[in-house]
């Protein structure tokens, strides 16, 4: 039997028709399903691309046109993972949702990062909820208030604590992150640029930079999150066979604040990437038209991937 009309053009068209077909201008949102279509909807993630129509069906024809059809979608477009406050199920069930195959062909993928909570730590090393009255942030929804306020104890990857260690607030790394890293990284495939955004925490918010002594305790980030994304990144991508990960961190930044704080940003090991002047940085900080986006990434770490001290 002959082979239908359109797999009879060269693969190399095939491929210029579903850019053009399945291709988005602008980042395709991926969004909890409940949020379109209310409470009654089904959990799984919806993936939307606004103001633009892909044709989708694409992807449920016959075995040969959706493998190639979801090479472009997924290798060519971009996917904002929108998740609800420090909830990061949204990405691991989309994430498993697409499927081992099409995760392989993933080309870039953008989610939001949230500061870590904080939780206290004793001068023997263990770690204790703040209680409920103390609790500002955190609540995702009625049923489950308490949902964000587990205290996980410190992750093995961070340098060993000497005992007795210094009593006080250390931030809580939710271990879902480094589900997400692995998922991502253990399928191999194409490389994979996976964008961290800190857009929607405050104006100058840089992971291991003080902007603020007043600022409130929740509001501070330190640098276990980068550190640990590194060691996941090393820890998943380290043969060949599996894929390279490139972890980039996005921020709004004040020119003046970048300005003062340059030098300390190389010094904890940031490496600013690019600064860039676009819609997005003037649209979250009208009050501030000298605000840039920059784009920053950990410094390739030169310590054991797990310290031989380690608890």
């Amino acid at each position: 039997m002959s082979r239908p009309g359109f797999l009879r053009l060269p693969i190399e068209i095939r491929f210029i028709i579903y850019s053009f077909l399945l291709v988005s201008p602008s980042a395709i949102s991926v969004w909890p399903a409940t949020t379109l279509c209310g409470r009654g909807a089904p959990a799984e993630p919806v993936a939307t691309s606004p103001g633009f129509r892909l044709a989708l069906d694409l992807l449920r024809c016959n075995s040969t046109v959706a493998a190639e059809a979801a090479t472009i979608f997924y290798g060519e477009n971009t996917f904002r993972i929108h998740g609800g406050d420090r909830d990061y199920r949204l990405a691991i069930n989309w994430l498993k949702q697409i499927g081992l195959r099409n995760r392989r062909c993933l080309g870039t993928l953008e989610m939001r990062i949230w500061t870590p909570l904080k939780a206290w730590q004793r001068p023997d090393g263990m770690r204790t909820r703040f209680s409920e009255n103390n609790i500002t942030i955190g609540r995702s929804s009625r049923s489950s208030p308490l949902r964000y306020w587990d205290t996980h104890p410190r992750h093995p990857h961070l340098p060993a604590l000497s005992i007795p260690c210094p009593a006080g607030q250390v931030d809580v790394i939710d271990p879902m992150i480094e589900t997400i890293i692995a998922l991502i990284a253990q399928c191999g495939g194409r490389p994979l640029r996976l964008y961290l955004n800190l857009g929607f925490l405050p104006l100058n918010i840089i992971p291991g930079i003080e902007i603020d002594e007043d600022l409130e305790a929740e509001g501070r980030f330190h640098m276990d999150l980068p550190y640990l994304i590194e060691k996941w990144r090393a820890k998943y991508t380290w043969d060949d066979r599996l894929r390279d990960v490139d972890v980039l961190w996005t921020a709004y930044i004040d020119k003046r604040f970048l300005r003062d704080k340059r030098t300390l940003i190389d010094e904890i090991g940031w490496q600013i990437v690019e600064e860039r002047e676009d819609q997005w940085s003037q649209v979250a900080t009208e009050a501030l038209p000298s605000a840039l986006t920059l784009f920053l990434k950990r410094k390739k770490l030169t310590t054991a991937l797990v310290p031989t001290n380690s608890p």
